[in-house]
């Protein structure tokens, strides 16, 4: 259940991710082609990289990637413990992030509510909404704290049982039993 549940919120957090990504990608090189073949470059195509698709990047690609186990990690250590007393540093990790990204959520939300209440513009050129990028910090870090509740759910999981759970079984013949 809770592997089926987070499978649908990866899934969507990527789709914006991927969609960031390679906005960003065409902003970049449309801006460059332009700025060095034509000297005319695209008059908005900072903000926009700098305010909405990098965070949305960001805030999009982190929760997936903590959930898909795909980040960065000197594991060194961990890798040599016992399942439960990995289980046990899984758990303290999740709880940890489930604390400081609720408080990320809950301050990030009045300043974005703020700024959406107060249809705060940016100073640029173009006066694209503030709230929008604001918007973008806590919705994102909802992810994250959704991603580790269930990271603390399968610790707990993993705690009791002595099995890792995010490693399928396999059954005689082959097939993953997961």
């Amino acid at each position: 259940m809770i592997r089926a549940f987070m499978q649908k919120i990866d899934a969507a957090f990527t789709a914006v991710a991927v969609v960031a990504i390679a906005s960003l990608m065409l902003l970049v090189v449309a801006d460059v082609s332009l700025r060095y073949g034509l000297g005319e470059p695209l008059f908005f195509a900072h903000d926009v990289v700098a305010l909405y698709l990098t965070p949305a990047l960001f805030f999009f690609g982190v929760g997936p990637t903590y959930w898909r186990d795909e980040h960065l990690a000197v594991d060194l250590l961990v890798l040599k413990l016992p399942i439960r007393s990995r289980a046990l540093t899984d758990l303290v990790g999740a709880m940890i992030g489930v604390f400081i990204f609720v408080l990320l959520v809950w301050v990030s939300w009045d300043r974005a509510w703020a700024s959406f209440s107060n249809d705060e513009r940016i100073a640029s050129i173009v006066p694209w909404p503030a709230w929008l990028s604001y918007m973008l910090v806590p919705i994102g870090s909802l992810a994250m704290v959704l991603v580790c509740i269930a990271r603390l759910m399968l610790a707990i999981q993993a705690a009791i049982t002595g099995r890792h759970p995010s490693k399928p079984e396999h059954s005689k013949d082959g097939e993953d039993t997961a």
